[in-house]
């Protein structure tokens, strides 16, 4: 089973998520996608999700990665895991609008209230095959509850107490994307 990661907002292939993901899978595939516009980052997630879809495919995603990884799973009926989702970025994003920066390659863009009302055209209204959907607690960006709205009774929803957005609990997050390999 291939398995593809998309970090999130800011985010890259060399954070430390990746970092972990790609020790515990050697096989992973980290998308490097622009996270500052979302037609850029649609038609770079689809390259690297397209060579993949004739085999089994597990896509993952954290924070925007989720977003990403949430709405690609369902246009392709795949299973996707989840992490501390950012499912309305065109709200959580907000924060944001103007001059951005990667937080490791220091590359910096434009973030435009233009961009953000572009994340509507790329919602789909089917759902992925599987769901998984791991939030923490403490989240300090992006609510736990938004996760308990959006996946009540659709996912498999794990909700561990404290933590952070960066995700503390990754013996969870290794054991989840473990689980679901095995059961797909």
């Amino acid at each position: 089973m291939n398995i593809v990661y998309m970090p999130g907002f800011n985010s890259s292939p060399i954070s430390e998520k990746s970092k972990l993901l790609a020790a515990h899978f050697p096989d992973i595939a980290i998308a490097d996608y622009n996270t500052w516009d979302p037609d850029i980052s649609y038609a770079q997630l689809i390259q690297h999700i397209k060579p993949l879809l004739s085999g089994k495919l597990l896509l993952t995603g954290s924070s925007l990665g989720g977003f990403w990884a949430y709405h690609l799973a369902s246009q392709y009926q795949l299973p996707c895991l989840l992490i501390n989702p950012c499912m309305s970025p065109e709200i959580s994003l907000q924060q944001y609008v103007g001059i951005v920066e990667n937080f490791y390659t220091h590359e910096t863009g434009f973030l435009t209230t233009q961009h953000l009302a572009r994340y509507q055209q790329f919602r789909s209204r089917n759902r992925p095959s599987h769901i998984t959907v791991l939030h923490e607690q403490g989240d300090e960006l992006i609510p736990y509850q938004e996760s308990v709205r959006n996946f009540v009774g659709k996912a498999r929803l794990l909700l561990p107490g404290a933590g952070n957005h960066r995700f503390s609990r990754t013996d969870l997050l290794i054991e989840s994307i473990r689980l679901m390999m095995q059961r797909l």
